[in-house]
């Protein structure tokens, strides 16, 4: 269990990366569930000017190295795996949702997706026909999604001068936002490489789900720190999108991922506990279950754990 101490409560020193702000009022801290015998804490505050929830501080340069190694779940190619693993199941589920997505607010030819990862989603909308390019920070990725695939795709950060101006229909930024220190440069740039009327889609936890499943503690699967640096509501994305060139058009928290978070909770909580501890995980399995209805409504009321949400280039 983190313990806190009331100076861990106080003296955040970073501002805000959307708005600059200040002011801080804590929301809760974990730890990096992938770096079991690291005791290093992560701190979420709420920005009090506009409301974002984010690490306070930020982690160092080390730290984010440490947590993005190659154990990362997001860095298994699904697409030439052999078999059908759970993990393959669900990332070919998650792929399967994306395209549907693609299809029914995604016009053109040209797809633009920011942090790749293995690929699955890139792979994927190849085959339908659609010009592909990435940026991933991967350097190892990057070049087998060029080596093995033959697409373009640049290592490092979404930065200006890597294609021109308006060369695309389509930017994809799956669950990468709340990775990044600077949010509103990211979608900024996002606007610069699209096309008017294109569209760009987002994935992010939300800040609602931040304040839900308390029971969990560390464990609870929507925090991972320090990998997650932010997390943002409907108003928050739409003042960012409105900034950086867009207006957001729809934003959606699906039961699945709410039901999934809760899931992915109670597995951290299972493989990270004692077994002395087996009836906690029990309980908490069973308390999600009796949650359902609620999980049912936040997800209707746009208060899920994960947002899907589109916006276009004005």
């Amino acid at each position: 269990m983190v313990k806190m101490t009331n100076r861990d409560r106080q003296d955040p020193d970073s501002h805000c990366t959307v708005c600059g702000g200040a002011q801080w009022s804590f929301v809760r801290v974990g730890c990096d569930l992938y770096q079991p015998n690291d005791d290093a804490e992560f701190k979420l505050y709420r920005c009090l000017t506009c409301g974002q929830v984010m690490q306070n501080p930020l982690p160092t340069a080390s730290q984010l190295t440490k947590a993005y190694s190659s154990e990362y779940a997001p860095y298994r190619p699904a697409w030439k795996e052999s078999g059908w693993p759970l993990w393959k199941i669900l990332r070919e589920l998650t792929t399967s949702r994306r395209l549907r997505r693609l299809r029914r607010y995604g016009n053109g030819s040209k797809l633009l997706e920011v942090g790749c990862g293995a690929g699955d989603f890139l792979h994927a909308v190849h085959r339908l026909g659609w010009e592909v390019k990435a940026v991933e920070y991967s350097d190892a990725l990057a070049g087998a999604l060029r080596t093995e695939l033959g697409f373009d795709v640049r290592t490092g950060d979404l930065t200006p001068g890597l294609w021109e101006h308006g060369t695309f229909d389509v930017v994809a930024l799956w669950s990468v936002l709340e990775h990044l220190s600077n949010p509103l440069q990211a979608l900024v740039t996002t606007c610069s490489y699209l096309k008017v009327g294109g569209v760009a889609f987002i994935q992010i936890p939300t800040l609602y789900g931040v304040q839900q499943g308390r029971q969990f503690r560390q464990y609870w699967a929507l925090l991972d720190l320090p990998r997650h640096l932010s997390f943002f509501g409907r108003e928050g994305l739409s003042d960012l999108c409105d900034k950086a060139g867009m207006k957001l058009i729809a934003f959606k928290t699906p039961l699945l991922e709410t039901a999934w978070c809760y899931y992915a909770s109670v597995s951290n909580y299972a493989n990270h506990a004692p077994v002395r501890r087996l009836m906690g995980a029990i309980s908490l399995t069973l308390l999600s279950v009796l949650s359902f209805p609620f999980m049912v409504v936040r997800a209707w009321r746009g208060h899920g754990t994960e947002a899907f949400a589109v916006a276009v280039k004005r």
